[in-house]
């Protein structure tokens, strides 16, 4: 009986904290903004920027969507432009592949039945 008796309190105050929570969120509208900065990491050096505008419905980024806008962008070491390099090439011959066996799928379904007769209307 006790048990219960404390189940009841417990269920009861977890419902007011609920209730006390829920009724002070408040929760905004977001507003249309817009701001930049600079800064370095050494007096009067300024090594980035940052420029963010917002049209007020939660949308942070442009036609082309989600991209950083860097002052000073940071150039390819020679083993990345390599790596992306290799990665270009190993695109292209998967791609080369792909194209060959797809037409010999289409040459080996084409000849596959020699019995049917195929009407082509031209």
């Amino acid at each position: 009986n006790l048990l219960l008796s404390v189940l009841a309190a417990c269920c009861y105050v977890c419902s007011s904290v609920e209730q006390i929570l829920d009724d002070n969120v408040i929760t905004a509208s977001p507003q249309p903004y817009s701001f930049s900065y600079v800064a370095g990491r050494y007096p009067g050096q300024v090594d980035r920027q940052h420029s963010e505008t917002s049209d007020g419905n939660g949308v942070v980024h442009d036609k082309n969507g989600f991209h950083p806008v860097l002052s000073n962008p940071v150039a390819d070491t020679p083993i990345v432009a390599a790596a992306k390099q290799h990665h270009a090439d190993l695109f292209q011959r998967i791609a080369e592949e792909h194209a060959r066996i797809a037409a010999e799928r289409d040459a080996i379904a084409a000849t596959a039945d020699p019995n049917t007769l195929i009407q082509n209307n031209y």
